[in-house]
């Protein structure tokens, strides 16, 4: 949009100085294309005088930069020499296929493929020492911290009393979050054109800088989009799905992974086809392997030497991962469904496959054992992110489409009551592994766990599920008589957890909040792992995320605080569902969770759900959550069944 006459007699002369230097810029493009056309070289200066104008209207003005959205003019600039870099080593590396293939001695360069290939990697290697550099310079322009980006830029921003720092803040961080970004893709652009551990070096570097982007500002999809890509490049299809999933459920979606997704699901389809046992769903689940032994019906072999025992060690490791691998697959496969709304009429069959499967990876025991891979960070990092998948899954069914025909109404109810069958029923499997366990407080699987049931007290109707069928009746049956006994095994664990007289939790009188941080608004590696995640924004309003934190490493603090949390959510939710037509309370006098026997009031405590909270201000008043409507299932006996169909 151009000025006009008073526009420019007005303008600020930050403003002014812009205009000149982008004027600048049109020129000296047009003498570039100009020269192109008559095929004369061009002034070898142009291209880094181009660039030196983009960046110094970056610093001189945010607004004019905005207006003519510079950052990603300068970004362009570099990706035309990206992809010219790319088109000459493509044609290199055909070239010498097709004389080798045809056993041509012509006229070879063999230097020319390792010549561009090196051009290639100085062009990355400078490219990025500018983006760091323009960080350095934004950093100092907007007085934002030197160093690692702090998580909690945004909580400043919020807080700062200051209107117009506060402001500048913002302009900072934004900028800093796409240089990330352009980072991190300037690094896979290394790995692709790398090679051995130069490969994997390049591909570790682009995750940093989009998880650095992700962290600077994590109401952008961009970043989870990228990491993406790199998850796609190393075969992981689970993780590429979860990572598009997080670029769509945030404030500012990334639109592109949709059309992705699509892609990445008919690749999984394909992968899902080649696997063995999917033409007919298995009709139970597989005995359970108990204790060190093997299950009633398998021999166990002798060990006659150590060279023997190893052996079978090396077996069970590689059927482990071989069952892991399918599981994944199928999983993706599930969810690919319930996205793509297609072939529904396989929707049965492949989550009885996928419900068998995760069953039979969860050990057994009362020892946990890492069953999903050999670290223990990584195990719970794995079933928060199976958790996140399906939470999205049913985040993305129950968004309301305008206009939809009668036939995707009827459509959308089959899909809801799919995506709800299998949420309760995988979940089932995770909570019955988690109460079996001697220490369940200590288990790799309750920072999942805590996302699943705080997801639920955000979503009150969903917990409460009265619309449900009679085979979703009965895995959420299950599913809260699993959750019942999780919740009074957390309390005999640390039975002054859960005190009405204590701390508050985020499901309680949140106006009794002190400035301080307290114990329950300190934010879990969980939290860090979800920031920016729409379903759980709610959960997330009142966490404390200033502190730096160690990805997966948990002391007594952080595991009290997430039991105190878990059980808190418990509290609300037992307002909201029923059993059998008979509410579930919580006793404040036993300590504990019951069923159909309404205990006597004590103080001034009223449970209350998420729902209504995520647009509330700071004076934030208690929702007394009423009844739902029967859900029509029976309450199983006390004994856990295992028998999760």
């Amino acid at each position: 949009m151009m000025i006009t006459q008073m526009d420019k007699m007005s303008a600020p002369p930050s403003w002014e100085r812009a205009q000149r230097l982008y004027d600048k810029i049109t020129e000296l493009e047009s003498r570039r294309r100009r020269s192109a056309q008559a095929r004369v070289p061009s002034d070898p200066n142009a291209w880094q005088q181009i660039r030196e104008n983009y960046e110094a209207i970056i610093l001189e003005d945010y607004a004019f930069s905005e207006q003519h959205n510079v950052e990603y003019a300068l970004w362009q600039l570099h990706y035309k020499r990206i992809d010219e870099l790319r088109s000459h080593f493509s044609a290199s590396m055909a070239s010498a296929g097709s004389n080798s293939s045809h056993g041509l001695k012509g006229p070879t360069r063999p230097d020319r493929i390792t010549k561009i290939r090196l051009q290639f990697k100085t062009f990355l290697s400078e490219a990025t020492g500018f983006y760091h550099d323009l960080i350095v310079k934004i950093r100092a322009k907007y007085g934002l911290p030197l160093g690692y980006f702090s998580e909690d830029s945004e909580n400043r921003i919020v807080m700062d009393k200051d209107g117009k720092k506060s402001a500048d803040i913002k302009k900072g961080l934004i900028s800093c979050h796409r240089c990330l970004i352009y980072l991190g893709d300037l690094a896979r652009y290394k790995g692709l054109y790398g090679e051995g551990d130069s490969k994997t070096r390049e591909y570790a570097a682009a995750s940093s800088y989009y998880l650095q982007a992700a962290s600077c500002l994590p109401s952008s999809g961009n970043p989870h989009h990228q990491l993406a890509i790199l998850a796609s490049y190393l075969g992981d299809e689970l993780v590429t799905v979860y990572r598009y999933f997080r670029s769509l459920a945030v404030d500012n979606p990334f639109s592109t992974a949709r059309d992705n997704l699509i892609v990445a699901f008919e690749k999984n389809r394909q992968s899902y086809s080649q696997l063995p046992g999917n033409a007919s769903a298995p009709k139970e689940l597989p005995a359970r392997l108990t204790g060190k032994g093997r299950g009633k019906g398998e021999a166990t072999p002798a060990v006659k030497d150590n060279n023997t025992e190893v052996g079978l060690v090396k077996e069970r490791s590689s059927s482990n991962q071989e069952k892991y691998k399918a599981f994944c697959i199928r999983f993706v496969r599930l969810n690919g469904i319930l996205f793509t709304r297609t072939s529904l009429e396989t929707f049965a069959e492949v989550l009885s496959v996928v419900s068998s499967g995760l069953y039979e990876l969860l050990s057994s025991g009362a020892e946990e054992e890492l069953c999903f891979s050999s670290d223990a960070v990584e195990n719970g990092l794995f079933i928060v992110r199976v958790v996140s998948v399906l939470i999205f899954t049913v985040y993305n069914v129950k968004k309301e489409s305008e206009g939809q025909s009668y036939a995707e109404i009827v459509q959308r109810a089959v899909l809801l009551q799919n995506a709800f069958t299998a949420v309760f029923e995988l979940m089932g499997h995770v909570l019955e592994r988690c109460v079996k366990l001697g220490d369940p407080s200590s288990s790799f699987l309750l920072p999942g766990i805590l996302v699943f049931v705080e997801w639920l007290a955000c979503c009150p109707d969903v917990a409460a599920g009265s619309d449900a069928d009679e085979k979703q009746s009965s895995v959420r049956s299950k599913f809260w008589n699993v959750c019942m006994l999780l919740l009074n095994n957390l309390l005999s664990s640390v039975p002054m957890s859960i005190d009405d007289d204590g701390d508050e939790t985020c499901f309680n009188n949140m106006s009794r909040y002190e400035e301080g941080e307290t114990e329950n608004r300190l934010a879990l590696w969980e939290d860090f792992e979800l920031r920016g995640f729409l379903p759980l924004l709610p959960a997330h309003t009142i966490l404390d995320f200033s502190r730096k934190h160690s990805f997966g490493s948990d002391g007594h603090k952080e595991k009290g605080a997430r039991v105190k949390r878990i059980l808190a959510a418990g509290k609300a939710l037992a307002n909201v569902v029923k059993v059998d037509q008979k509410a579930i309370y919580f006793d404040s006098q036993t300590k504990k969770f019951v069923i159909g026997v309404e205990p006597p009031m004590n103080g001034d405590y009223m449970p209350t759900s998420f729902s209504g909270m995520a647009n509330t201000n700071d004076n934030l008043q208690e929702n007394q959550v009423e009844n739902t409507a029967n859900l029509g299932v029976a309450f199983p006996k006390p004994e856990l069944t295992t028998g999760w169909g």
